[in-house]
């Protein structure tokens, strides 16, 4: 032993234990060994509660989640068609950019639960009309002289049908609604670029399948620079397509609460609550098993005192009534 306590080596380990130990009792001269204990059952107390605080919250998390699942389910198992039967739907997308408030996009919807159908007849805004009491004129002026009702009687009045029900969206509240299920993939078949002062638009977007934000979508949507409403027609059915399928994703599934809050404020509709949701169960259903087929309606250009005009051929839109709406 004595041999080993005269080791050059052991001696510098001593020396450097009493060194620590000194440092331990000037830094900590009050820290005895029980306070350390507390410390350490505090601190394990602590990590104890928050495993177990966590793990709760997991929990309900996972009870969350599997009552939502099983919400989805009962859903999908209704029969939307008993909370809205085959009806009529006239969609208008509100152009709030400019001086005037105008129906920038025109839409009528035909829903057939019972042969799980969608047909779709998209109106050319430039179409030239009779607007009831207004006289011959574009048919989306017809929302600026009498808003919703005006516009869904010119509409009723020039196909020949009763349209029952009407969505109004506006564009700026589009905007939050595609951001908020994470975009729209959209293949932009060429460069767009597009400056209208007067209508506070401006288009620039490049060529290609992408993701719009919602900005970039309505900019989409809005562009008018190749050919009139037949093209921006074309494009709004794909921005159909394409948003409808995003929305019904089972990403989007947990979003739904808020994303119906969103949907809410930026439209205006006369469908009740069970109405809205026999459209959205007979939506989800025709979208997954059924049939949607879209088309526009067609005419010819026309020049009078200096304004443009589309004028309709009656027979050929006779035809698209009786095949998308009847």
């Amino acid at each position: 032993m004595n041999e080993k306590n005269n080791d050059p080596g052991f001696d510098l380990i001593k020396k450097i234990y009493k060194k620590e130990e000194t440092f331990d009792k000037k830094s900590n001269p009050n820290t005895p060994k029980k306070h350390k204990d507390i410390l350490r059952k505090i601190f394990i107390g602590v990590l104890i509660f928050l495993v177990v605080f966590l793990s709760s919250l997991l929990g309900l998390g996972v009870a969350l989640f599997s009552k939502f699942m099983l919400f989805e389910t009962m859903l999908t198992l209704m029969p939307g068609e008993k909370l809205l039967g085959k009806t009529n739907i006239l969609i208008l997308g509100i152009d709030q950019e400019g001086y005037a408030k105008r129906s920038d996009t025109m839409m009528v919807v035909n829903i057939d639960p019972s042969k799980n159908k969608i047909g779709i007849i998209s109106i050319p805004r430039d179409l030239r009309v009779n607007i009831p009491a207004r006289g011959n004129d574009k048919i989306n002026h017809a929302f600026a002289y009498g808003g919703v009702s005006l516009a869904k009687s010119t509409v009723e009045q020039f196909l020949n049908v009763k349209i029952p029900f009407y969505i109004a969206i506006n564009f700026p509240g589009l905007k939050t609604i595609i951001d908020e299920i994470g975009g729209v993939e959209i293949n932009v078949e060429k460069r767009m670029y597009y400056v209208d002062h007067s209508q506070n638009l401006f288009v620039d977007l490049k060529p290609g399948l992408q993701k719009l934000s919602g900005k970039d979508a309505v900019l989409y949507l809005r562009y008018r620079s190749d050919g009139g409403d037949l093209q921006r027609i074309k494009r709004q059915q794909e921005f159909v397509r394409s948003f409808a399928k995003q929305l019904t994703s089972k990403q989007n599934f947990m979003k739904s609460p808020q994303l119906i809050l969103k949907l809410f404020s930026c439209l205006d509709t006369n469908l009740s609550t069970k109405q809205i949701m026999g459209l959205a169960l007979n939506m989800r259903k025709i979208y997954d098993y059924g049939e949607i087929k879209m088309t526009s309606l067609p005419g010819y250009d026309d020049i009078i005192n200096g304004i443009y005009y589309m004028e309709p051929f009656p027979e050929k839109i006779k035809e698209s009534v009786e095949e998308f709406l009847l």
